[in-house]
């Protein structure tokens, strides 16, 4: 539930306006703070959580439930007990076709097709021939020359 805050109508005393600017302050960054809507093993990451959890993965993270195994780095979505990836593998791909993470030459899994979309654009403006694409496992981008 939402609740607005209502300035007095009254002005208030000089000593009393830098307290009051202070608390505008601390609401506003905290509003700021929960901007995003990103909840891994249950718990809801800050913005600054989710920064950091990007930068260790190497790729953007968008809204939504996940769940992380700790210990192997096996990631998913929550309520969906399948493994959709390891999280970190795409600080290990580079930038050259071929350096896929996958045996047979893929990039992949993505979250979304949109996602696969974005990787395959990445390579189509360095000149390659991609293709982005769902096996019925998830969504995988192939690189050719």
């Amino acid at each position: 539930m939402s609740q607005s805050f209502v300035a007095p109508r009254q002005v208030p005393a000089a000593g009393s306006v830098v307290p009051l600017a202070v608390a505008l302050a601390l609401f506003t960054t905290d509003a700021r703070a929960q901007s995003r809507s990103v909840y891994v093993n249950g718990q809801r990451m800050n913005d600054a959580q989710v920064l950091a959890l990007a930068r260790r993965s190497c790729s953007d993270i968008p809204d939504g439930a996940y769940w992380l195994n700790l210990n192997t780095g096996a990631w998913g979505y929550a309520g969906n007990a399948r493994v959709q990836g390891v999280f970190g593998d795409a600080c290990g791909r580079g930038g050259a076709p071929g350096a896929g993470a996958n045996p047979d030459g893929t990039h992949g899994p993505f979250v979304s097709m949109r996602r696969a979309e974005e990787e395959a654009n990445g390579y189509r403006a360095q000149g390659y021939r991609v293709v982005a694409f769902h096996n019925g496992d998830g969504y995988y981008v192939r690189v050719a020359r």
